[in-house]
């Protein structure tokens, strides 16, 4: 393992709380040297998505417009873990709220951080298998979401040809691809 030692936390002030997370200053002391220094964070929810996979073979994706960049993105669907909710609940309310899909065969397919550097959450991977539609979508008020029926063999080469580009959502196949 390792030698080193963790940072001692003296103090954890808020800087700015927006309705997707929190900007912490955290006060640490370093076990190096003793000196107290301050680092930003930032608290979010657990995040919970979904690789639902259809009887076919086919992955039920989502393209939606991405305000951080300012473009479309081919992602998975998934969403903020609301409190009170299992992270299964919640893979399944989203599933069926982007997609319309639902499944009865889910399974935990992994847990990972976002960035370490500075997001304090986990993000949950299910893996839904034998999805059907079911159902209408509801999107939250600020989506607007086509849903994409992809091979789960182009996956890899939408990754490599740069059409999905969500990190997370390339963390998430990539651990679907290492475990099947």
């Amino acid at each position: 393992m390792t030698k080193l030692k963790p940072w001692t936390v003296t103090g954890r002030t808020p800087i700015l709380v927006t309705p997707a997370f929190d900007v912490v200053n955290v006060s640490c002391v370093s076990p190096k040297d003793a000196l107290e220094k301050t680092f930003v964070t930032l608290s979010a929810p657990r995040w919970v998505n979904v690789i639902p996979v259809t009887e076919k073979g086919e992955a039920v994706l989502v393209n939606q417009f991405r305000h951080g960049t300012g473009e479309f993105s081919l992602e998975l669907p998934g969403g903020v873990n609301e409190p009170g909710q299992s992270a299964l609940e919640t893979a399944k309310r989203e599933l069926m709220e982007e997609t319309g899909y639902s499944s009865e065969d889910f399974t935990l397919l992994c847990s990972i951080r976002p960035n370490p550097a500075l997001f304090s959450n986990f993000i949950l991977t299910y893996l839904a298998r034998n999805v059907t539609k079911t159902g209408p979508t509801h999107f939250d008020e600020n989506e607007d979401i086509d849903q994409v029926l992809v091979p789960l063999e182009k996956l890899k080469t939408l990754i490599l040809n740069g059409t999905i580009t969500h990190s997370l959502v390339i963390a998430a196949l990539g651990y679907y691809f290492l475990a099947h």
